[in-house]
């Protein structure tokens, strides 16, 4: 394909520029060995980068520019050494020592025998029976030749950097493999070496493929890994599949996530790992209640053994997967994310219980302190390859970064490497200032169906654009409650909820996966497009209640009808005497069925809604002043309309189309490769998380709520997501374990604690923006729009 790229890539066509640089792209993607690429980059990589200075279609240029990191990125991992013909020479008269005579003739057969085997070198061509008839067929060589090849295949590798050898302890596993994911290669004839009793902390980007190797180890498909019946691997990760089990007396099978807490353990311990000595139901549960696990007749915990799974949040999930590896006495556990979901007390105690495991260990964490205060040994991915590192217990991160100043960042959040843009807030109706409330919570409790105890109490609290909070506390203590309350994902049991007119959240629940379980088969873009068609967020829809008000069902159960005269709506007391004074029957009664329309009236600052009414066409719509429907008992349908609107507003400059959504994508952190081309099951945690978060974003929120948004994110997806929410000009709430995190962006603190909250520390304007806001307040007109001086 060479001459006929080469004759391409220098034809005046930019389409047939473009076009070769899309072979290129294409060929390079399927090349399996780095080393394959290398003989053509000479060639070819300047003709690709040519491509990527002279096109001028935007478009085409960006093919080029795509090609030429992908031609690069196939030959990463295989730099090799060019061996020169007086590099060769050396080593023929090594090889021959004594039997060299010096003679000219002998000078004349070495040369020409060091070019050949240089030349040969440089081929890659290393095969011994060619060497021997073809560069070793005189004597003396031919004594020395196998020899000199070996000395030339090793001179030609790249010098690796010696590892420090672990020669202590009993070996698990030492090995060679390759890992792939779909057709992505992620590590190439790379060496792993296990130890018993260490611990060791995965460290790479998203993307890179460390829960793949956790997950490929623990379903045994890693070519040379022990099978689990010689080496059991266990693999602890957030989100525990469902998995349908036939245990029913009818047969009909259900999810194991259904089935109580202690149930699973032993389903997983007895069925998925087959352990030899069966976990028995009393021994499962009292290893549960040793690790706080609350249980009938015993203390009342977040987490109850009898409860299904579903209802445990990750931390408890966490703790639970934990239990069963302990009953397996595994000898590798693997940890992703362990600490996602854990408070301060949880990580100690997860630090204790680890200590005390007498296996060893691989995780990932983005958790400086703990992989710090953890790690035996770092295993890093870097360039295909797993580089490891041996440390000293308690700094072992920090003897890491130390030798490798590139991987500060796991010491300080930055945007120098990926960057965030938030996009900004619409205007809000009636709110001049961002630091005005536009959310309230007054006097909130809630309680489960399930619980006789409320899990939050009295809970007051005000939102405002400049809020930046951190709502911090054990985990159980009502955190999430008291959000999901907040947002309307939950109805408080007691106290009311109060967000100004035409008010946008954007929420991030704390399983953020949650939002894509029914499109894993589909792009990013093609979720936002699903989501937001018709400008209506059909995941704010779900949890939206639908449950009235005693208010609301007393106002609904009272008559309306349309005036005759004037058309207005008003109520009736009786249908029968009413439609005789007004000369109508019992059909004028009407019942709103949706809201079509708004619009603001012209004298009044008020509003109202086209009313489309139950049994009637369209041509019957009448407008409706707000007041009147929230009368009716239709307050939702209202606020259903104002969110409408608002949303329609904040996208004037956005249109639902690929390139837009690509865009909006992009300030994410999400290329048009992962957003466009790449179905959402095939992306790594880190790179869902940022799906999430951008199609919350998309229409353009004043409010940002996220629930444990660092799990999965690695050190430059966090600290681009803590400068780019200290930009957002609209207000945050975080709740999140990460102490650093959270002090990198919040100035309060909301603590909760047995259900109760206190809060510390304030969230306030900064000054051009309190003064920005004095002086518009301060600017009157009167009704011709003439300025009035004010003095104060």
């Amino acid at each position: 394909m060479l001459p006929v790229l080469s004759r391409g890539l220098n034809d005046k066509s930019e389409e047939v520029k473009r076009t070769c640089c899309q072979i290129v792209d294409n060929m390079c993607k399927v090349v399996e060995d780095p080393a394959a690429v290398l003989p053509i980059m000479p060639k070819l990589e300047p003709l690709v980068r040519a491509a990527t200075e002279k096109i001028a279609d935007p478009e085409a240029r960006a093919m080029a520019e795509k090609a030429l990191k992908t031609l690069q990125k196939s030959a990463e991992g295989c730099e090799t050494k060019e061996i020169s013909a007086e590099e060769a020479l050396k080593q023929v008269e090594a090889a021959l020592g004594d039997k060299a005579t010096g003679d000219e003739v002998f000078e004349m057969q070495a040369l020409h025998v060091a070019a050949l085997a240089a030349t040969a070198t440089n081929m890659r061509s290393f095969d011994a029976a060619d060497w021997k008839t073809y560069i070793g067929a005189l004597e003396p060589f031919s004594g020395v030749i196998e020899e000199l090849r070996a000395k030339l295949e090793v001179a030609s590798k790249p010098k690796e950097e010696i590892e420090e050898e672990d020669t202590d302890g009993v070996d698990l596993y030492k090995g060679t493999f390759s890992l792939a994911y779909g057709t992505l290669t992620l590590l190439r004839d790379t060496k792993m070496h296990l130890k018993r009793n260490r611990f060791y902390g995965l460290l790479g980007p998203n993307q890179c493929g460390k829960t793949t190797l956790m997950r490929a180890i623990a379903n045994e498909q890693l070519e040379g890994f022990p099978k689990r019946d010689e080496l059991k691997s266990v693999f602890v990760e957030h989100e525990i599949e469902d998995v349908e089990v036939d245990v029913q007396d009818d047969g009909f099978p259900i999810l194991s996530v259904d089935k109580p807490g202690w149930w699973w353990v032993v389903y997983t311990c007895n069925e998925v790992y087959k352990i030899e000595k069966t976990a028995t139901e009393e021994q499962v549960k009292e290893l549960m209640k040793s690790v706080g696990f609350g249980y009938p007749g015993g203390p009342d915990r977040a987490a109850n053994l009898e409860l299904p799974v579903t209802s445990y949040s990750g931390g408890w999930k966490m703790k639970m997967q934990l239990c069963a590896a302990q009953l397996m006495n595994a000898d590798v556990l693997m940890l992703d994310e362990p600490t996602g979901h854990l408070d301060v007390d949880n990580v100690l105690w997860l630090e204790d219980w680890l200590e005390s495991f007498p296996g060893s260990i691989i995780c990932t964490s983005h958790f400086t302190p703990f992989l710090d205060k953890m790690c035996t040994h770092i295993i890093d991915f870097h360039g295909r390859k797993l580089k490891t590192f041996k440390g000293d217990k308690g700094k072992c991160l920090t003897q890491f970064v130390e030798k490798n100043p590139e991987k500060k960042s796991y010491f300080e959040l930055s945007n120098e490497i990926m960057k965030f843009t938030f996009p900004e807030p619409s205007a809000m109706e009636g709110v001049k200032s961002r630091s005005k409330v536009i959310l309230r919570m007054s006097a909130v409790s809630f309680t489960y169906p399930t619980k006789d105890k409320p899990t939050i109490v009295d809970v007051s609290l005000t939102v405002s654009q400049v809020s930046r909070v951190a709502v911090i506390g054990a985990n159980g203590a009502g955190k999430s409650t008291a959000i999901k309350v907040l947002v309307g994902e939950q109805k408080p049991t007691e106290g009311s909820i109060w967000k100004a007119s035409g008010l946008r959240m954007a929420y991030m629940a704390q399983h953020a996966f949650h939002h894509l379980e029914k499109h894993m088969q589909e792009t990013p873009t093609a979720y936002i497009m699903w989501r937001f068609a018709g400008n209506d967020d059909k995941e704010s829809l779900e949890f939206k209640t639908q449950e009235l008000s005693v208010d609301e069902e007393t106002a609904r159960s009272q008559k309306w009808c349309i005036d005759t005269v004037s058309g207005a709506v008003r109520r009736v007391t009786s249908v029968a005497e009413d439609a005789k004074k007004n000369k109508q029957d019992e059909a004028g009664v009407v019942i709103p069925d949706a809201a079509v329309n708004r619009r603001q009236k012209k004298k009044e600052k008020t509003y109202e809604c086209e009313i489309k009414w139950q049994f009637k066409s369209m041509d019957q719509n009448s407008w409706v002043e707000k007041e009147i429907l929230i009368k009716m008992g239709y307050l939702k349908l209202v606020q259903r309309e104002d969110e409408r609107q608002a949303a329609m507003a904040g996208l004037m400059t956005k249109q639902l189309t690929q390139p837009s959504v690509e865009k909006h994508l992009t300030d994410f952190g999400i290329d048009p490769e992962s957003a466009s081309h790449t179905q959402i099951n095939q992306l790594g945690g880190g790179m869902k998380v940022k799906v999430v978060l951008a199609a919350a974003m998309w229409q353009n929120p004043h409010v940002l709520i996220l629930d444990e948004p660092t799990n999965y994110l690695d050190r430059e997806g966090l600290g681009a997501l803590v400068l780019a929410i200290k930009d957002y000009k609209g207000g945050v709430l975080i709740i999140s374990h990460n102490k650093e995190f959270c002090d990198g962006v919040a100035t309060e603190k909301w603590i909760m604690k047995g259900g109760f909250l206190r809060i510390e520390g304030e969230s306030v304007a900064d000054e051009a923006e309190v003064q920005g806001s004095n002086q518009a307040a301060e600017d009157v007109y009167d009704g011709a729009g003439n300025k009035i001086i004010v003095n104060k």
